[in-house]
């Protein structure tokens, strides 16, 4: 990472961990092009969290300015203790302008350990549009209202995210910012053919956590193969809903339609034989893996959510779900499987808009827009 001789402003990005989820990765993203060039940055992850994240930015920042609390891979207690000391200390050797709070957990004990330094400009790095109903992500959400007196800055990856969170915040006057989290980069792989081969090929990604719906993606399997249709879903990912999928495919007799082929970090260079890519999340943030699909080419079909409202057109640059049930998903990939011709134009124009709005040069943009001036 470039760091003038004399640089703008210390800024420490604090983060629950490193494992290869959107919020995390979106901070690789932001380092690697260049957000914060000209300013000093520190990262500290509570814990290790799991693939080669960690270690990737290590080697981008440098040693002396990645911390890791816990060296485990999974965020514990432990690892919350040891991160609030860790952000103690780093805040007083350290001394930043400005400290990013991301993910819930790094954003509540961030909030509580910030109010023993007024002087700190905190921001909020908010990921998602709502919590689900769970008892827990309630709980979550009154704590993080109640801390978020301490809050100066709002940051989001969209904007439907940056409305949609404003209820998780006490009225006062805040900076609020948009930071994609999402960059083109020039070597992706492009979509060759759209030719229908004998298997209608579908593909899914993203962390495998309820409210991406995979399930009610194999249900469409099961659907469209009890009515004769040729057909293979893969869904790559990893999550805490692994083993739940894996028992509905076996349920439904899928193991040879439905392959679980796990976490890829370049999950779409495994994607681009697919004849359409599938989204049904009830809720996202800016959805990378959309963006991702949109940016090789392929035809896109998603539920209208999160960021997706704002660089997804529908019937220009894909088809979106407005009732995400099982017969619309499957509506919305017959007309696809039976129209060569719009699977190229949805391809091709999306790849286009990505180009057109996520390169490195925007996003340098964006950080010196977002950044200046504090």
């Amino acid at each position: 990472m470039f760091r003038p001789e004399f640089s703008l402003m210390r800024i420490l990005y604090f983060i629950n961990g490193f494992d290869p989820g959107g919020a995390e990765h979106g901070l690789y993203t932001l380092v690697e092009n260049g957000f914060f060039e000209g300013h000093e940055l520190e990262v500290v992850g509570m814990c290790r969290g799991r693939g080669e994240l960690a270690s990737k930015l290590q080697n981008a920042l440098g040693e002396e300015h990645f911390r890791i609390a816990d060296d485990r891979e999974s965020l514990s207690l432990w690892g919350v203790l040891c991160g609030a000391y860790l952000l103690v200390r780093e805040l007083r050797r350290f001394r930043p302008r400005t400290v990013v709070l991301s993910l819930k957990q790094a954003n509540l004990i961030g909030r509580l350990v910030l109010r023993f330094f007024p002087s700190v400009h905190c921001v909020s790095f908010e990921h998602i549009s709502r919590y689900r109903a769970r008892r827990v992500e309630r709980i979550y959400a009154v704590l993080l209202k109640w801390t978020s007196g301490r809050v100066d800055e709002v940051w989001s990856d969209c904007g439907e995210t940056l409305e949609a969170t404003r209820g998780y915040f006490l009225p006062r006057w805040r900076c609020e910012n948009v930071v994609p989290l999402f960059c083109l980069d020039e070597a992706v792989p492009e979509k060759g053919s759209y030719e229908p081969g004998s298997i209608l090929k579908l593909a899914g990604a993203g962390r495998l956590v309820g409210r991406k719906n995979f399930d009610r993606l194999i249900e469409v399997v099961r659907k469209l193969d009890e009515e004769g249709e040729a057909v293979e879903l893969t869904i790559l990912g990893d999550g805490p809903e692994y083993s739940a999928l894996e028992a509905l495919c076996k349920k439904h007799n899928l193991q040879g339609k439905v392959h679980l082929a796990g976490y890829r970090a370049q999950w779409y260079r495994e994607a681009l034989e697919a004849d359409i890519f599938l989204n049904t999340s009830d809720t996202e943030g800016f959805c990378i893996v959309v963006a991702e699909a949109l940016a090789i080419g392929l035809p896109v079909i998603a539920t209208n959510v999160g960021g997706i409202r704002e660089y997804g057109r529908d019937g220009i640059n894909m088809l979106k779900l407005h009732d995400d049930g099982v017969e619309e998903i499957e509506q919305a990939i017959r007309r696809l499987r039976e129209d060569e011709g719009l699977r190229r134009r949805l391809g091709r124009q999306g790849r286009a808009d990505m180009k057109a709005s996520y390169s490195s040069e925007t996003l340098r943009e964006r950080g010196t827009a977002v950044l200046s001036g504090r």
